[in-house]
């Protein structure tokens, strides 16, 4: 069979969330949580708020600063989440090695180290910047090497 439910694999329902415009102005990125926050919720991915929130922010703060309207977010899920976030500039976005002094310049670096995968493609006006989180995975920051039961291993 060719159904991959009956080849034991489960089934995952797509959905997507959007796009929504967002104003070109410094309250964009709280939007952009606001909606993010409560999607992944009605998804059942409240584990992967806080992480998606962040990225989302990096984002749309990058496309604020370096590219042109329109500012548009959009969510998607099969597998895994992916979040993109969508500007009128045609530049692909790059990554710098910000110095120790440096007050910008780290917004790529972290989504790279938190996402399971980002990267960019051309759209019919501009660009989309986007990541993935897996939605079956640990969230960042928990310590997967230590036993969760009290006490620890024994």
């Amino acid at each position: 069979m060719t159904d991959s439910a009956s080849a034991g694999e489960p089934e995952v329902q797509s959905f997507v969330a959007g796009p929504w415009t967002l104003p070109w102005s410094a309250t964009a990125c709280g939007q952009a949580r606001s909606a993010i926050g409560d999607v992944l919720s009605r998804w059942g991915l409240d584990d992967l708020v806080p992480t998606t929130e962040l990225l989302v922010s990096e984002l749309v703060s990058n496309a604020l600063r370096h590219a042109v309207g329109p500012l548009r977010l959009t969510l998607e899920r099969v597998s895994d989440v992916r979040c993109l976030v969508s500007d009128g500039s045609s530049a692909p976005p790059r990554p710098i090695d910000a110095g120790l002094e440096a007050e910008s310049g780290r917004g790529l670096a972290l989504v790279g180290m938190l996402a399971a995968r980002w990267g960019w493609e051309h759209g019919p006006v501009g660009k989309s910047v986007w990541f993935e989180l897996s939605s079956d995975a640990d969230p960042p920051g928990r310590d997967i090497g230590t036993d969760e039961r009290e006490g620890g291993a024994t």
